[in-house]
């Protein structure tokens, strides 16, 4: 989508808008509390967190934080409460939901002059999955079906993408369930997040999706770091499996060039020109629950395709959007021919303060 587009239903940008809702409460609008420095930050493969800061809320003459209403505030905003932070432009009441969490941290001070001011921060609902240790075995089952149960354990809608293996036995061993669905989402490479409707997402990160936005340096697109290296890329990928019924080893295999939808050479390629002996190629070598030839294959090049997706990756800052999400991809142009491409988002901070709105993220090359 071209900015101008969404120019056109924010406004051209000039009003940004934001929301906090606890339970069904509006802050500012229902308890009439001054609301400012709104933050979300949100990331894959772990719980995303807000912040924001309450002012004006101290009352000097009884000694409490309180609401316009006269309610004690800390009595409304406790430990584990719901929060819904909207972020966007125009009429609040309209602006999407940006995140949904729990409160977990409330902080204060007491300054020599002036009043004391209120900071609340939480995290998104996988939060709960990283408290506490649990032990569960699943036997022959896939690993989405683990992450389903999980799910379910914890309250979350889920969109899980079935996976095709079956295993004789899973098994985790006191470790918290977030510990243990990254490992599950590691050796499947998938993503793993909990999104804005409470749901959890375990699925083939959505790099191959259209851009959600196209940005251009010098209009929406306010600055962009991009980095390649070298560094911890590879050039072959050999993955090690076992066949019980023949009781062999087999090994399948992935090399530079075969990459899929990467513009221009890979990471890999560039190896193979620096290091001519074969013998002495970069390789990662890995043993995985693999059965077939082909699962190892298939293994071994989706190792290769998100191994090559680290060799370009960058830091940017926007004017605020909210489209601009995790597991989403966004187009930055004008950035010359190397670096004029799609990117596929792995982190957003969105944060709206006395100096407007504006969006953070980190980035690295999809495989469109």
């Amino acid at each position: 989508m071209e900015l101008a587009t969404l120019a056109k239903d924010y406004g051209d940008f000039y009003a940004p808008a934001y929301a906090v809702r606890v339970g069904r409460a509006d802050l500012m609008r229902d308890l009439l509390v001054a609301v400012n420095q709104v933050e979300v930050d949100l990331v894959l493969g772990a719980a995303s967190r807000f912040s924001f800061t309450v002012t004006d809320c101290y009352s000097h003459k009884l000694r409490i934080f309180q609401t316009g209403r006269g309610v004690d505030l800390l009595e409304t905003l406790t430990f584990g409460a719901e929060i819904e932070i909207y972020m966007g432009y125009g009429d609040a009441k309209s602006t999407p939901i940006a995140m949904k969490g729990m409160i977990t941290e409330i902080s204060t001070s007491f300054p020599e002059s002036g009043s004391p001011e209120l900071a609340i921060a939480g995290y998104d609902h996988g939060f709960a999955m990283t408290i506490g240790k649990n032990s569960r075995t699943w036997s022959k089952a896939r690993d989405s079906e683990a992450v389903h149960e999980i799910a379910s354990f914890n309250n979350l809608a889920a969109i899980i993408e079935p996976t095709q293996e079956t295993h004789a036995q899973i098994e985790q061993n006191q470790e918290s369930d977030w510990e243990f669905l990254k490992k599950l989402t590691e050796r499947n490479h998938f993503e793993l997040y909990v999104d804005e409707r409470k749901t959890l997402h375990f699925a083939k990160p959505n790099d191959k999706a259209g851009a959600v936005v196209r940005l251009v340096y010098g209009e929406g697109l306010l600055s962009f770091k991009p980095q390649a290296n070298l560094a911890g890329q590879i050039s072959k990928v050999e993955v090690y499996g076992w066949n019980p019924k023949t009781k062999k080893q087999f090994i399948g295999t992935a090399s530079a060039g075969e990459e899929s939808g990467l513009a221009g050479k890979s990471a890999g390629q560039y190896l193979k020109a620096l290091v001519r002996d074969p013998s002495k190629q970069p390789t990662l070598r890995l043993r995985q629950p693999v059965f077939t030839q082909s699962e190892a294959d298939q293994r071994a090049k989706a190792a290769l395709n998100e191994r090559a997706k680290e060799f370009l990756t960058g830091e940017g800052e926007a004017i605020g959007l909210p489209e601009v999400r995790p597991d989403r991809n966004v187009e930055l142009a004008k950035l010359g021919m190397s670096f004029s491409k799609t990117y596929y988002i792995q982190q957003a901070t969105h944060k709206i303060d006395s100096n407007g709105y504006r969006t953070r993220f980190k980035v690295k090359e999809t495989g469109l």
